[in-house]
């Protein structure tokens, strides 16, 4: 068994890495996994007082979800120092620990892993379910390069779909993991900021538009469609034509065909 100490953070993606890191690395070296996670806040820690649940409350939920859950066991220390807050260094700030010295920061590790294969929805391409989150109510604003939409940008885009029949629902940090998740899963199309629920969304592998210029936007979400700058945005979601919806179908189909049939049929 391998042991991997990670740097727990309130970010939901943060532990939806851990998570597919691990998983895959079981899957490809055969063996399991006990994920430690080490917390700087004490047990039963919430970011604001209104947040539904704790951070390792969702972690613990959505892992129910895991396809092979077994192969991980999740662990949790809190109060701890093993990853420095004052540490802000890209070059030396570490995110986990492989106890065998797998991985180094040089050598980061992959990720993958995959929910259970009754979590997936086929794409309805005549769907109007549109699920999406924007940095509006964020308590922290997130950096510059998720953000060069406005929140006007933003409330214009949710005016005009709206007005064309499309139907949307919002989500927000402070939606509880359950009802976030099952809302993603029946969702059609997924609108977002590069962060909040998009490792969630990019696991399920649902057809999703991210204004992001990023590579690492595509490493979360290897189906996602993005576009580099606010104007080629605001013309992609705004339009939202029959083309662009066929486009992010698609590359979903494409990205879940091959990363589901590697891990439900090779074995």
């Amino acid at each position: 068994m391998e042991k991997v100490r990670w740097r727990g953070t309130w970010g939901v993606g943060d532990f939806m890495m851990a998570l597919q890191t691990v998983h895959n690395y079981c899957y490809y070296n055969d063996t399991k996994v006990n994920l430690e996670m080490h917390w700087a806040t004490p047990e039963g820690h919430l970011e604001t007082p209104k947040d539904p649940e704790t951070i390792v409350e969702r972690m613990e939920w959505i892992h129910t979800k895991f396809h092979r859950q077994e192969d991980v066991t999740i662990t949790h220390v809190y109060n701890s120092d093993l990853f420095p807050s004052s540490n802000t260094s890209r070059e030396t700030k570490k995110r986990y620990y492989f106890e065998s010295g797998k991985y180094t920061k040089k050598q980061n590790a992959p990720k993958g892993g995959v929910f259970k294969k009754r979590e997936y929805r086929k794409p309805n391409p005549k769907g109007k379910n549109i699920v999406f989150w924007t940095p509006t109510y964020n308590s922290e604003p997130p950096r510059s390069w998720k953000r060069f939409l406005t929140n006007d940008d933003w409330w214009g885009i949710i005016k005009l779909l709206r007005r064309e029949g499309w139907i949307l629902q919002e989500l927000t940090y402070r939606t509880p993991i359950k009802e976030a998740y099952e809302k993603i899963q029946n969702a059609d199309y997924v609108l977002c900021y590069d962060g909040m629920w998009h490792y969630i969304a990019g696991q399920l592998g649902k057809p999703m538009f991210i204004p992001s210029w990023e590579e690492i936007t595509g490493y979360a979400c290897p189906q996602v469609v993005c576009r580099p700058n606010r104007d080629e945005a605001m013309q992609f979601i705004t339009t939202f034509t029959e083309e662009g919806r066929h486009q992010m179908i698609e590359k979903a189909i494409h990205i879940k065909r091959k990363k589901l049939g590697r891990y439900f049929e090779d074995r």
